[in-house]
């Protein structure tokens, strides 16, 4: 209880001038808002609280957890967030200071979950998200992985991050469709800080391929399967022509 009243504290005296740029919401506008489609679900309460009950694809980063301020710099700050809490206390703190630091569409539940199961919207009970089993990575034994003669996918991705959760399926079936042809690798950012901070990654889930080592596309947020196959469609195809335009001088030159 006590970290939990230092970290509101806290956040409290940084964004008291901020509350204009927070539009705070009832249950039903809520839903109404989460149904468009876009953004990011943000449920600031504690675990145990999300496992008794929580809004379906919503994120949980606490605010009591102390790297509560790093994660949020992984959130997409040009998208909308529809944050929560229980009663609308910790989420309007929350919200005013992303708004402090950026997030430019931010959408509080006034009055919390509470008001939500009120008007008989629905929850979802499960387990707070595990811990990280993730493969960790040197700097080095990165740069070895993406050297490779294949080209190189990586998934930059949390593991209580809602949306990368929904990409997994997706990812899951690329590394099936292109297993001969494209390395595909899931890196836990918070698990290797060192490699995102490298790789420039300030939002996720992101998206790096790579070619030679080098970086040749970048995508920030969801994706589609089918766009991510044009994307590795296309670069599969300038690898077999730039291999048959070495292969033709070859042949020229004898």
């Amino acid at each position: 209880m006590k970290r939990i009243s230092f970290t509101l504290l806290i956040l409290s005296l940084t964004v008291l001038s901020f509350s204009q740029n927070v539009s705070h919401v009832d249950a039903i506008k809520f839903d109404q808002l989460i149904k468009s489609g876009e953004g990011v679900i943000l449920d600031v309460r504690t675990p145990r609280e999300y496992t008794r009950g929580h809004i379906a694809s919503s994120t949980l980063i606490s605010i009591a957890d102390r790297e509560f301020v790093n994660k949020i710099q992984l959130l997409q700050k040009d998208k909308p967030i529809y944050i929560y809490c229980l009663t609308g206390s910790r989420s309007r703190t929350a919200a005013n200071y992303m708004a402090k630091i950026g997030f430019t569409k931010v959408y509080n539940l006034q009055r919390g979950i509470l008001d939500w199961q009120r008007n008989s919207l629905p929850v979802v009970q499960s387990t707070a998200p595990i811990a990280s089993t993730s493969k960790i990575y040197t700097p080095q034994s990165f740069s070895q992985f993406i050297n490779s003669n294949k080209l190189v996918l990586v998934d930059f991705h949390a593991q209580w991050c809602a949306p990368c959760k929904q990409m997994a399926p997706i990812i899951d079936q690329l590394s099936k469709d292109y297993s001969d042809k494209v390395k595909i690798e899931k890196i836990d950012v918070e698990a290797n800080r060192a490699i995102a901070e490298a790789n420039q990654i300030q939002s996720i889930p992101g998206f790096i391929l790579y070619k030679n080592g080098q970086q040749v596309w970048l995508h920030k947020g969801m994706i589609s399967h089918a766009d991510l196959s044009q994307v590795l469609n296309q670069h599969l195809k300038k690898k077999q022509m730039n291999f048959s335009n070495c292969l033709s001088f070859v042949i020229d030159f004898d």
